[in-house]
């Protein structure tokens, strides 16, 4: 009863404020919840006495006209030039994506609650990469930056109509920091006739010069961005190349993309951003690119075959070590120490010695024999290296003109790997071929299985101690062995600081080799 009593009380009420709020307003001419009950139109509720505003209101008109802008028709062929330059480019810019192997040691207890102690457990996972590269030959290869493809497992081309190509890296300078690739053919589709672009003149690029910087920024596939070139003969640090400065916007994963000038010309490889906070990861206004005669003389040296020319003064440097620095008075260990000289070189006319340090080159401070030797090879022909050495604690100036020479120390090739690792396998005492199909099938190995057969051992040979003929080599440090190429690459690069291990099986029993440096 009382719930029916105060229903009744709140119901009265109600209504009595709704009587006396209409009671209030009913003079004013505005629009309340009474009209809308009432389905009253708000127009009506405004009081308009000759028909609704909207009624009476003329039609808007678009009358604008197109602006007059003196040499609009210009503007209009620059801007169908760009758009014609981005057409013919864009298809021969591709998206690499690559992939290696990382190994993890996790600690793993050996009870619920570690109290019998913890054993390593090596985890491997697949960690993932993102570049960018151009075409520049009919037959695939492909030029991107060294550091894109440096120690992956493999490596995967997306052209530009969506198709997947895997692709091979054939060779790097890993100093210029460019990288040549080969796009393989698939089991039963051969390659086709690729479009590629020609590399421009990047000793006539000019500050001011127009240019598009083309790849695939976190992904975003066929990104095209426009600038200008800002400056030339930019440094990322003493022993670095010179780069183009360029403001068109370029983030991770352009890298490897080429910067094309108006006749779609590559005059530079994209490689990096300028980053004044090291905090913040994106474009800030300034990018690099390796000039396109760099490129040009890498791609050709490991392709063609051709010399790679490079600064030449005839010097042999070692780091300075402490107890040297102190018996000359030197501060720090920073500088260069010259240990020989070639015999009728530049070093040797400018009257430089053994036992001289290199403390300045060109008015820059040197720190290492390393970068030293780097800034000697970026110097060409006919120019001068100005010297700041110390003999004897005597500080002196030398200039040592520059001639060019053959470089065949920089250039890293897949070839090359590979016949070390036969130089090493020959001299091992080992003698391979792949398994037949039948082979396989008697064995129990599926066509994916990992197996290569060791045919003979060379007696007297440091095979001979581990290894009999007929054994079966499966993996070198964890990478699978499928066939003798691989098994010469992954023996070729074997690393040099550290013991690795060779997995093979005999008549069904699996064996653990390890190999010393």
């Amino acid at each position: 009863m009382r719930f029916i009593f105060h229903s009744i009380i709140m119901v009265l009420l109600f209504l009595a404020a709704s009587w006396i709020y209409q009671n209030a307003i009913s003079e004013e001419d505005r629009y309340d919840i009474f009209d809308l009950l009432r389905r009253e139109s708000v127009t009506a509720a405004i009081g308009v006495s000759e028909g609704p505003i909207l009624a009476q209101a003329a039609k808007p008109t678009l009358r604008a006209k197109p602006l007059e802008v003196p040499s609009l028709g210009l503007l209009e062929q620059v801007n169908d030039a760009l758009s014609n330059l981005t057409d013919a480019v864009v298809p021969s810019v591709v998206s690499i994506d690559t992939t290696k192997s990382v190994d993890v040691q996790r600690l793993v207890p050996n009870d619920p609650f570690g109290m019998f102690g913890y054993r390593r457990l090596n985890q491997r996972y697949e960690s993932p990469g993102l570049g960018s590269g151009v075409i520049v030959s009919e037959e695939g290869h492909v030029v991107t930056n060294h550091h894109v493809v440096a120690d992956v497992d493999a490596i995967q081309i997306t052209h530009h109509d969506g198709t997947k190509y895997e692709a091979e890296w054939v060779g790097s300078d890993p100093g210029a920091d460019i990288a040549v690739l080969k796009i393989k053919p698939s089991e039963g589709r051969p390659l086709p006739k690729f479009q590629p672009l020609a590399f421009g003149d990047s000793e006539k690029v000019r500050v001011g010069e127009m240019v598009l910087a083309v790849g695939n920024p976190f992904g975003l596939s066929e990104t095209v961005t426009r600038g200008i070139i800002s400056a030339k003969q930019r440094q990322l640090s003493d022993g670095a190349n010179e780069y183009f400065q360029v403001d068109a916007v370029i983030n991770p994963g352009n890298s490897g993309g080429p910067l094309i000038n108006v006749r779609g010309e590559i005059i530079g490889i994209n490689v990096a951003i300028f980053s004044g906070q090291q905090e913040v990861k994106v474009w800030q206004g300034i990018g690099l690119a390796i000039p396109s005669d760099e490129a040009r003389a890498v791609f050709e040296a490991i392709v063609h075959g051709e010399p790679l020319i490079r600064g030449y003064l005839g010097l042999d440097l070692a780091e300075i070590s402490r107890n040297y620095a102190l018996a000359l008075g030197l501060s720090s260990t920073r500088g260069a120490l010259i240990t020989n000289i070639a015999k009728g070189s530049p070093a040797e006319t400018a009257g430089l010695k053994p036992g001289d340090v290199i403390l300045k080159f060109d008015d820059k401070e040197v720190k290492t024999a390393t970068d030293t030797l780097a800034r000697i090879r970026l110097k060409k022909k006919s120019d001068t290296a100005g010297l700041e050495i110390v003999r004897k604690g005597q500080v002196m100036n030398i200039a040592v003109d520059v001639v060019a020479k053959s470089d065949t120390n920089s250039i890293k090739l897949k070839s090359d790997i590979a016949a070390t690792g036969q130089t090493i396998s020959s001299s091992l005492g080992l003698e391979l071929r792949e398994l037949t199909r039948e082979e396989r099938a008697a064995l129990g190995l599926d066509a994916g299985s990992p197996a290569i057969l060791i045919t003979d051992v060379k007696k007297g040979s440091q095979a001979e101690k581990r290894f009999l003929p007929g054994d079966l080599i499966h993996r070198i440090n964890r990478d699978p062995v499928s066939s003798v190429a691989e098994f010469y690459d992954l023996l070729g690069s074997l690393p040099h600081d550290r013991q690795s291990t060779m997995v093979l099986s005999r008549n069904g029993h699996r064996i653990t080799a390890i190999m010393n440096p």
